[in-house]
Order: C-alpha cells, then structure tokens, then sequence
C-alpha cells in the first residue's frame, strides 16, 4: 500500500495480525530513529515549534518510556473512577439534550452531530481536566477539523487550531501550577512516582492528548452509533425493549462502526518474518481496526451488527501496551449518551434520504460531516 508522507508500507488487516503487531513492542516500535527509518524520524524537525513538544507524549514513546509516562498518567487518571462519574455524565448528556431540544424547538432538523454528539464529550473532558465552562467554544472551533482532513487546506487549519490550544493550554498549566483547579491538569502536575515527574512538555502533550482525543473520538462514535441504529431498526428496537442491553450494544456498535480505522504507524526494529510476510528494518506497518473488527475468522457474521454478540473481542481502542487510556471513559460515553438519546427522544429519525449522509473523507477515520435528524 502507498499513502502521501508514509510511501509505501504494509498493512495489517485480519484480526490476528493486527493484535500480534499491537502486542509486539519489542520487534515493532513506535520510533522511526529505533528502527533506523531517518526519513521519517527527519520528517519530525519539520513540525513548527510550538508543536514540537506534542512528540513527546505516550502514544509516541516506546518502552520504557513509555511505562514511566503511562504509570504517571495512570496515577493522575484513577483519580476519580470511571463509576464515581457515572452520574455526573448523566447529568452532562441530560444538559446537551435539553440544548438539541431547545434549537429543535425553533427548526425542522437538528445537526445531531453538531448539537448532541460534540458538546456532550466536550464538556466531559473539560470538566475533566479542569478547564473553564466559559472556553469550550475555542476549543470546538480549534480542534473541530482534525477528525475531517481531506485536502492540504485543512492540514493548514489544522495546524493554525493546535498551536492556538498548545499555547493556551500551556498559559493554563502555568495558572494551575500556582492555582489548581481540582480536575486532571492539576492531577497531573502534581503526579510523581519514585521522584519522577512529566517535564513541561511532556505535561503539555499529555493534556493536548487528552483533550482532543478524549472528546474529538468520541463526537463521531456517538454521532456514528445512532446512524447505525438508524440503519438497524430491529437492534434499536431491541434496546428500547431491554435497555440492559446497552453495554453489549456498545460494544458492538464500536465493533461495527469503528472511529479509528487505523492504527498509528509502527516501524520494524529489524529484519523480520511477520504473518508469512519478510518485513525489512524501517519498514512502516500499519494495522487496519476497522478490517480486524470484521474478520470472520473472529466474528460470526461479522457483517451483522448483533447487540448481544459475545463474545466481542473488538480492537477499537487498539490493543497491547498503547490500549486507549480513556477507553473505558468512551465506553461509558458512548453507551450514557445512545440511552438518554433514544430514549428521551424515541421517534427520532433521519432529517435528509440516507443517501445523502455524508462522511468526511478523512484518511484513518470515520467521521461524519453532519447527522440531521428530526426529533419527533
């Protein structure tokens, strides 16, 4: 396979080669550098220096980097569990559907993705990492494209939102420094283990990190789970018949409509034999989510989305040592808001033909451009 800046690279696609490159940290790495590939370790110095920093965090960083950041973050993030926050989520997506509520009541249609599906994860990681209410707009409207690129323009726009965040999450993390907010930024100040602590970069990586993924993934999963409902009417009447089911509904929807559609790119740390195949040093695997979570080979039916499917060993969130952070936050999520949506609104249905829903192109993801619909 040949894509722009990576050139050409394998890809992993059935759902044992995709957990065996995810759980192989030794023989395949996240560094270029390690794995002798200069080009794109090269590639690197070309990112404009209020990014540079964002290198630095966990998701790029091979053992034992890696385990000392991930411990680090670890400690700052069971600082409140996942059920403690249950019902604050509750109250959270409550809020975002009285606002889809209030701008139906003066339209036709309302943008599910735009008026539900964004402000609801939004306001959970702010709140999370102890951001201000009065600044979520900024952050929508800087970060908002970088699950949508599809041209060179937006890759320019893209850019211009993350140095715009950095800087001001790194004006935040200074005031946290001397006034702590009580959320995750002052968590993760304060986090230390053996007299270890995240430098300033590697501070700043981690919260931008948590930021946009903690809510941009998690918009369009939201957003791309009820159209999948949509699309199976029998599964969404299974729900409303047995709202116990929502747990394995969610999974499954994470399985069936897969957000993430690739991993991020690991390189061979030497000559090797992969899955049949002679992989040289420096060579860019790729390991494709969406692909694995309908192999047949690990999925009855794979093409069918079963809301008791078990078992249901999806690699949404990837897999081995890089397995997503915030996972079971997303899973909470996802599962809170499909519940409050569907049933609060149970006649709600597509605004626009099916033909017509548009995804955004963007290479990796699967992201909506906007969902329509009519409440009731």
């Amino acid at each position: 396979m040949k894509i722009p800046v990576l050139g050409n690279l394998w890809v992993a696609t059935t759902h044992d080669a995709v957990t065996e490159l995810l759980s192989d940290h030794h023989r395949f790495v996240q560094s270029a550098a390690a794995a002798g590939n200069r080009w794109m370790a090269a590639a690197l110095r070309f990112l404009p220096r209020t990014l540079r920093p964002l290198t630095t965090h966990m998701l790029l960083r091979d053992e034992p980097d890696h385990r000392r950041l991930r411990h680090l973050v670890d400690r700052a993030f069971r600082v409140r569990s996942i059920d403690d926050l249950r019902p604050h989520l509750e109250t959270l997506a409550d809020e975002a559907a009285d606002g889809l509520a209030e701008r139906a009541s003066h339209a036709a249609a309302v943008d599910l993705l735009a008026d539900f599906a964004r402000p609801f994860p939004l306001a959970v990681i702010c709140e999370l990492l102890g951001l201000p209410l009065e600044d979520r707009p900024k952050f929508t409207k800087w970060v908002g494209k970088i699950s949508s690129v599809s041209s060179p323009l937006d890759i320019v726009f893209v850019v211009h939102g993350l140095a715009k965040t950095t800087r001001y999450l790194r004006d935040e993390i200074a005031r946290q420094s001397v006034r702590p907010r009580g959320g995750l930024i002052a968590a993760l100040i304060e986090a230390e283990h053996d007299g270890d602590r995240l430098t300033d970069d590697e501070l700043l990586a981690m919260v931008l990190l948590l930021l946009v993924a903690g809510h941009e993934t998690t918009v369009h999963q939201i957003a791309g789970s009820a159209l999948t409902l949509f699309d199976h009417p029998e599964a969404l009447e299974a729900l409303h018949a047995d709202w116990s089911l929502t747990h394995g509904a969610t999974e499954e929807l994470l399985r069936h409509f897969s957000f993430a559609q690739f991993t991020k790119p690991r390189f061979a740390r030497e000559d090797l034999v992969f899955q049949g195949q002679t992989i040289r040093r420096g060579e860019v695997l790729l390991g494709c989510l969406a692909a694995a979570n309908a192999d047949p080979s690990a999925f009855d039916h794979p093409e069918r989305l079963d809301v008791r499917r078990t078992p249901n060993r999806h690699v949404a969130f990837g897999d081995g040592i890089h397995h997503c952070l915030g996972a079971a936050l997303a899973r909470a999520e996802v599962e809170i808001a499909l519940r409050r949506l569907f049933t609060r609104f149970p006649n709600m249905a597509l605004a626009m033909p099916r033909a017509d829903v548009r995804f955004t192109g963007a290479f990796g993801a699967r992201s909506l451009r906007a969902l329509p619909v009519r409440l009731a």
